[in-house]
């Protein structure tokens, strides 16, 4: 055959794997370059900051300091300390400012307290350079002798231990959307067969239960390599187990979901690929929502993703009780329950297809 003809069975072989195509050459690299739009500045002007009035301040006194703040971030003003730092650890907001009374009196040293927490290790560096920020523009904007001072709460956390929870969680993405359905994907000749002898819900439960319970083998691994490296990670703490639990549960469905709508062809592995690519890129899982743009965050705090890694990220690092995290934990219950409705859908379109 000479290379014209060639050229033409590759063309109308491909026909077989049009989808799988579209997917490869059309919405992975489209994505791609889609995820770079969130790195809009190196410096933090977007990340929402608390701003908690001291008694003798006025509400000049906040106006003026609200101003300061809002050259590198979007303050957000709380009537109490107590609130402030309870939305700093559900990471809500990433800097506590209180503001002291008299800062726009001349005569007076305003000291401006700022309350970071440890355990966000990435904001160490941009936090001192937005501090410096903040301070030239007090200076600039108050009549006082305007200072401030930098406190840190909570146990000190090294970048390495920081990213533990983020390791489990990109871990977990993985398993739930790519090799679960790649795994269930490899016994679909013999899934006929399982339908005789069972329903293909129960097929398909055992198979969510048994990966499942899989995963605290692999919690295990992290904790025991944790603790050999001498991390102060709560791997296997209840809060942890049930996020990582209902984690999987909510993407394994969604990835199931996929698989079986799409016939279990071998395009949808590279579907659940790409939305795992995508997960990585829109859930804020290093970097605070704000930090690189406003647009991201938002898109971050509409994803049950983004509360899945907080709260990993939480319940590893932080010594918070888990009624902190309530709302977030009812909106993964949630999420859990709309993806498995999504993932009897999806088999009630396959066995009619069939």
């Amino acid at each position: 055959m000479d290379l014209l003809a060639l050229l033409r069975k590759e063309a109308i072989g491909s026909r077989r794997n049009l989808g799988l195509l579209v997917v490869l050459l059309l919405v992975l690299p489209g994505g791609i370059v889609a995820g770079t739009a969130v790195f809009e500045q190196t410096v933090p002007q977007d990340v929402p900051v608390g701003v908690v009035a001291d008694e003798e301040a006025s509400e000049g006194d906040v106006a003026i300091t609200t101003m300061a703040m809002e050259q590198f971030a979007t303050p957000v003003e709380y009537d109490s300390d107590e609130e402030a730092r309870d939305d700093l650890q559900r990471e809500e907001i990433y800097l506590v400012v209180h503001v002291p009374g008299g800062i726009m009196d001349e005569e007076t040293d305003a000291n401006v307290t700022v309350v970071s927490d440890h355990a966000f290790a990435p904001l160490e560096e941009p936090i001192n350079e937005s501090l410096g920020i903040a301070e030239s523009e007090l200076d600039g904007a108050v009549a006082s002798n305007a200072s401030i001072d930098h406190d840190q709460v909570g146990d000190e956390r090294s970048l390495s231990e920081f990213l533990v929870p983020t390791g489990v969680f990109v871990f977990v993405t993985l398993y739930a959307l790519v090799y679960l359905p790649y795994q269930l994907r490899s016994e679909r000749l013999v899934l006929d067969r399982l339908q005789t002898e069972s329903r293909l819900e129960t097929v398909v439960a055992s198979k969510l239960l048994f990966y499942g319970a899989a995963l605290v083998v692999s919690l295990s691994a992290v904790a025991a390599v944790g603790w050999w490296l001498g991390y102060n990670v709560a791997t296997l703490s209840p809060l942890t187990l049930g996020v990582v639990g209902v984690t999987f549960l909510y993407l394994a469905a969604i990835g199931l979901a996929v698989t079986f709508a799409l016939g279990l062809r071998q395009t949808a592995l590279f579907v659940n690929l790409g939305l795992a690519l995508a997960i990585f890129g829109l859930s804020s899982l290093v970097y605070p929502t704000g930090f690189f743009s406003s647009r991201q965050g938002t898109i971050s705090e509409l994803l049950p993703t983004y509360y899945s890694s907080v709260t990993t990220r939480s319940a590893m690092l932080r010594d918070a009780p888990a009624s902190l995290y309530a709302d977030y934990l009812l909106w993964l219950a949630a999420t859990a329950f709309g993806s498995l409705v999504l993932l009897q859908l999806s088999l009630i379109w396959y066995r009619r297809r069939r």
